[in-house]
């Protein structure tokens, strides 16, 4: 009787360990990125998680769901100043991708043996291979949101980013993944070995991953001194970081203006061969602003190009019925001061930018601050930075999360990424960290140097290594959301190389999908 009442205890903390074990993998998978950004914590994320499958798969989709949950509502709370329903509606989609996983990993797990190595090795692929296949789902489904793969987590490990360069982020996640499974699986096999007399084995599914973690490093690190050696010339670039308010009032765009003027003015007297202000940097739309071109002109008329962020719109007539079409969008303008090219960003925000379905569903509008869809823009964004040979390639607010944008960038020939971005929306949180931690993979993955110039946040320069070179701050205060300017040396390759990852971003990708498909199919197979 005792022992009937043993195991029916023993039933009923099952469920409850295998959730809390998931939801200690949902938080220590969001513990690796910004506020905390414990990267070395992604090594070891997703072991719980992994245990949690082994001992209660029969739930596996409800504990990844209760996994993602616990990690993507605090990872995406930095968007609470915006919207609070918007964050945790998005929240709950991105934690769905865990479901997948969950499923396909928990099924392998069912039929898992401790004494068959080579099945252990397939899992730690496979299962490897089904994570990144989800990771780049959500990375173009709905149009994309790339937040927060599990590779952004290394973002200052210089040696190991370096492998971006051949697989992209996602190349990345897979090692993390890989040996998070391998050292799972290993301490499963040695706990279900202990006991019993038996042959001590070999751990493929361990030396695998281990032997790929050691071979990125030493690759990383070689590329690391290689790029160093690249021949480089200097581009002077001023930005400009205006700390102002997102609510506008007459009152408040006066002041915009003045600080714009302020800092832009010292700025120009050190002679940048740049200027950069953020991403709709001026109150007041450029196109129909008098105030907004007189200031612009004003400030060029030494000879510096400016590149600013600005709200643009045009209007379309169809017969009786008169449309309105707002960009967000980036001009140059040339020392004459001439509006010589523009951009209107292509990637829109969900919830920030635009209302997904919106039209159908217009109650969700209280959902967004913006009172109108933004409509996405269709040129290149490969600016020519006028009296120079060199081409700017624009990246607005979150496009820099988009790595098919860059790409786009460097075969439309761009030398120099130039990201215009306005984080106040999420302060006083980690937002602007977190944007800073995915901008610096785009250099690494094409080879190519990028300025950030954010209104608050983290305005600096990037190198093709990915390394964050100088940034507008406060040493004294160990501040960044401060208002300023800064010169910024930028060193851009005289020869702009061409990476694998540029020549072949579909290829890691498709290995991914085929290895996680695989496995998922066999399981299938199997059951």
């Amino acid at each position: 009787m005792s022992g009937q009442k043993s195991g029916a205890d023993k039933n009923r903390l099952k469920p409850v360990l295998a959730f809390g074990l998931s939801g200690l993998s949902g938080f220590l998978f969001f513990s690796a990125f910004p506020p905390f950004n414990q990267g070395e914590l992604a090594f070891i994320a997703l072991i719980p998680f992994v245990f949690a499958l082994r001992l209660y798969s029969a739930a596996s989709c409800r504990m990844g769901y209760f996994a993602g949950l616990v990690c993507w509502i605090p990872s995406l709370w930095f968007l609470s100043p915006v919207t609070i329903p918007g964050a945790m509606l998005l929240a709950a989609y991105c934690a769905l991708y865990w479901v997948p996983v969950a499923w396909g990993w928990g099924r392998f797990m069912q039929n898992w043996s401790a004494g068959r190595p080579l099945l252990s090795l397939r899992m730690v692929i496979g299962g490897a291979g089904w994570w990144c296949a989800m990771e780049h789902l959500r990375g173009w489904f709905l149009t994309g949101f790339p937040w927060n793969d599990l590779g952004v987590s290394q973002w200052e490990n210089y040696s190991l980013m370096q492998i971006a360069s051949l697989g992209g982020v996602l190349m990345l996640s897979f090692l993390l993944v890989a040996l998070n499974l391998g050292i799972a699986l290993s301490i499963m096999v040695l706990f279900e070995s202990m006991g019993k007399r038996q042959p001590r084995r070999m751990h493929p599914e361990l030396y695998l991953p281990v032997l790929l973690l050691v071979c990125s490093f030493s690759w990383g690190s070689r590329e690391l001194r290689r790029l160093i050696q690249v021949p480089e010339r200097s581009l002077r670039v001023g930005v400009v970081q205006p700390l102002a308010s997102n609510k506008w009032s007459e009152e408040l765009a006066n002041q915009n203006f003045r600080v714009l003027w302020e800092l832009s003015d010292a700025a120009l007297s050190l002679n940048p061969d740049l200027m950069v202000w953020p991403e709709t940097a001026v109150p007041e739309m450029l196109r129909d602003s008098r105030t907004t071109q007189s200031l612009v002109q004003s400030l060029v008329k030494d000879g510096t190009p400016l590149l600013l962020g600005s709200m643009d719109f045009e209007t379309r007539s169809d017969g009786e019925q008169v449309e309105v079409l707002y960009y967000n969008s980036v001009f140059m303008v040339d020392g004459s001061g001439s509006t010589v090219a523009d951009y209107r960003k292509k990637h829109l925000v969900m919830f920030g930018e635009y209302l997904p379905f919106g039209k159908y569903l217009p109650f969700l509008r209280s959902l967004t601050p913006m009172p109108e869809d933004v409509t996405p823009g269709n040129q290149s964004g490969v600016l020519p930075l006028p009296g120079s040979d060199l081409n700017l390639g624009m990246l607005i607010c979150f496009e820099d999360l988009i790595p098919g944008l860059s790409a786009d960038l460097v075969k439309e020939g761009s030398d120099l990424f130039v990201n215009q971005t306005n984080d106040a929306w999420f302060d006083p949180l980690w937002g602007s960290t977190g944007h800073l931690a995915h901008a610096v993979f785009r250099s690494v993955e094409q080879r190519r140097p990028m300025v950030r110039a954010t209104n608050s946040g983290v305005s600096a320069w990037i190198d093709t290594r990915g390394v964050v070179r100088d940034v507008i701050e406060d040493p004294k205060l160990n501040k960044r959301d401060i208002r300023g300017f800064k010169i910024f040396e930028v060193l851009t390759p005289t020869n702009p190389e061409t990476s694998v990852y540029h020549q072949y971003a579909w290829a890691f990708p498709l290995f991914c999908w085929v290895s996680g498909l695989l496995l998922i199919r066999r399981r299938i197979g199997k059951n």
